[in-house]
């Protein structure tokens, strides 16, 4: 048994003003979904040199990505620790 009234509202179409919200909703739902996307992209096309090193750990792999100063300071850490940092910092033009 439907509840009372639900089939009249289920049947009444919306009003313009409903409609203009919708709309609004919709255009502010594709810009942000624009914003996020050129943001998320455009952080990857970095200056700063980086270094991507694949490591052993206790669940597994773990993949760790480095630019700039931070890099420079992970290989000069890291190098120490394990040869595989150290030779991922080599081969990307770190000196270790």
């Amino acid at each position: 048994m439907p509840v009372e009234g639900q089939a009249l509202r289920v049947r009444t179409p919306l009003r313009p003003r409903d409609k203009a919200f919708l709309a609004a909703l919709a255009a502010a739902a594709v810009v942000a979904s624009g914003v996020g996307a050129y943001l998320h992209f455009s952080r990857e096309s970095s200056v700063a040199p980086c270094v991507t090193v694949t490591i052993p750990s206790t669940m597994g792999g773990a993949t760790i990505h480095k630019c700039g100063a931070d890099a420079v300071r992970f290989c000069r850490a890291g190098a120490l620790v394990d040869s595989n940092v150290a030779a991922a910092c080599r081969r990307q033009g770190f000196g270790v």
